[in-house]
């Protein structure tokens, strides 16, 4: 039997197929503050109970200062103080989709964006090198893989792993869709 090699490959990784027995995708990355906005604007859409973290902490906030101006202790230095620690908390909470990935940037910037991550991915596991140390994940331990418009998310029980669609081929993001069905 003949085996068929296709070998393709772009500035950020390549695809090696070797027959039907191995396939891996290698990717060498440095996020952009650009690629990671974006990741953390994708993750804020499928973000559980978001309503209840935005619009909550607003109400709430609406709510303690109607019943102070009921009660005539609007005005008063703890009245003022309560409503200011409540403003604090609620307003950015309000604004989280256009605030949270400009604070998170600011601070990724410190460790995790200053790092070069290696990917090798194969139809085992998920294997993640950089100057923070050595991730190996097994497709099985993965609770979901997201495809997104322009971000890949691997999802752990602590954390998750983004990858850019834009340094992937077609043939790659193929390649972990059916990786992903294992999930």
């Amino acid at each position: 039997m003949k085996e068929k090699s296709l070998e393709t490959s772009n500035s950020t990784g390549s695809l090696s197929l070797q027959g039907k027995a191995r396939v891996s995708i290698e990717l060498t990355i440095k996020y952009s503050d650009a690629e990671y906005k974006s990741a953390l604007r994708e993750q804020l859409t499928v973000m559980p109970n978001k309503h209840l973290h935005t619009y909550l902490p607003t109400g709430i906030l609406i709510f303690v200062g109607i019943a102070f101006f009921y009660f005539n202790v609007l005005f008063s230095w703890w009245g003022i103080s309560l409503i200011t620690l409540l403003s604090i908390y609620a307003i950015p909470c309000l604004f989280a989709d256009f605030l949270m990935p400009s604070i998170a940037l600011a601070f990724a910037k410190k460790e995790k964006l200053q790092d070069t991550y290696h990917f090798t991915i194969n139809k085992e596991k998920i294997e993640r090198n950089s100057g923070q140390g050595k991730l190996n994940t097994k497709w099985e331990d993965l609770t979901s893989v997201d495809f997104f418009p322009q971000n890949i998310f691997f999802n752990l029980e602590k954390g998750v792993i983004s990858i850019p669609k834009s340094r992937l081929t077609d043939a790659e993001i193929e390649k972990l869709r059916i990786y992903a069905k294992r999930t």
